[in-house]
């Protein structure tokens, strides 16, 4: 690790990550019982109860196996929305950067307008109207997270449209897309990839949050919101209910974090040191 450069907090956010990903990948092999199987008679069992490890919830289901199956649907979402916000706002923020103009100042105010409505709030307005569902979360998620790298795009654009070798591209003949494709875009990806290494961790809390109000995932499907949901009635009852999917959310998003500070260390030369 010291010969690439990663630091000890850097090998922290990667373990981190590697164990919810080796849950994700494994959860039929690892959780020790079904997520979805209720069991009445053993409901709120506390943690360390023998074939309970984390105990079990108000529907006596357990919460290891919940924990486990919902890092699916965290990952999941995570990535799947920063992939769907990246590409809507590097895509409109190379637009309005290269194009500039009328376009340019069209995409920035709607820009400047959805930064106006909170992110949550305005993503659980959309979340309500288009109802609950995996596919939903994903695309309300990346809806309203385009903003950020859309403007970061287009501020490297505007640095970067008038240098040499995008002049000499443009005198040999070059067309706008091949410009674009060829000597525009790979000057943006290293600030974009620290945001989307970062922004992970925020869809994951934003999916948790929808979750947690009902407005995720079908309830059937395990996730780390819906199970701290499930627990908000008994939290000075039973603890675990709540408190244990919280802890699994944030050393997810410690990870996260962690493993973005590292690469934007990497990337950004005044950094490094």
């Amino acid at each position: 690790m010291r010969r690439i450069g990663i630091n000890q907090k850097a090998a922290v956010g990667i373990l981190l990550l590697l164990l919810v990903a080796f849950m994700a990948l494994l959860a039929p092999l690892v959780a020790p019982h079904d997520p979805t199987l209720q069991n009445t008679a053993m409901r709120l069992k506390p943690p360390g109860t023998p074939g309970y490890l984390l105990g079990t919830d108000p529907l006596g289901r357990d919460i290891l196996s919940r924990i486990i199956y919902g890092s699916r649907i965290s990952l999941i979402v995570g990535l799947a929305s920063v992939v769907v916000a990246g590409a809507v706002g590097i895509t409109l923020g190379t637009i309005a950067g290269y194009i500039g103009g009328t376009v340019d100042a069209v995409i920035m105010r709607l820009a400047d307008l959805q930064l106006a409505i909170p992110f949550l709030v305005l993503a659980l307005a959309i979340a309500a109207v288009l109802g609950p569902s995996l596919r939903n979360v994903i695309l309300v998620l990346g809806v309203t997270g385009w903003v950020t790298y859309a403007r970061v795009a287009r501020g490297q654009v505007l640095s970067v449209r008038g240098r040499e070798f995008v002049e000499a591209a443009r005198a040999l003949g070059a067309t706008n897309g091949r410009i674009i494709w060829r000597h525009v875009l790979p000057e943006l990806w290293a600030p974009l990839i620290v945001i989307a290494s970062l922004q992970v961790g925020s869809m994951i809390l934003a999916e948790a949050s929808l979750s947690f109000f009902g407005l995720g995932v079908p309830p059937s499907i395990p996730t780390w919101g819906r199970i701290a949901a499930d627990g908000r009635d008994y939290v000075t009852t039973s603890w675990w209910v709540a408190t244990l999917p919280g802890i699994a959310i944030f050393l997810t998003v410690l990870g996260i974090n962690l493993l973005g500070d590292w690469l934007r260390d990497r990337m950004d030369p005044t950094l490094r040191g």
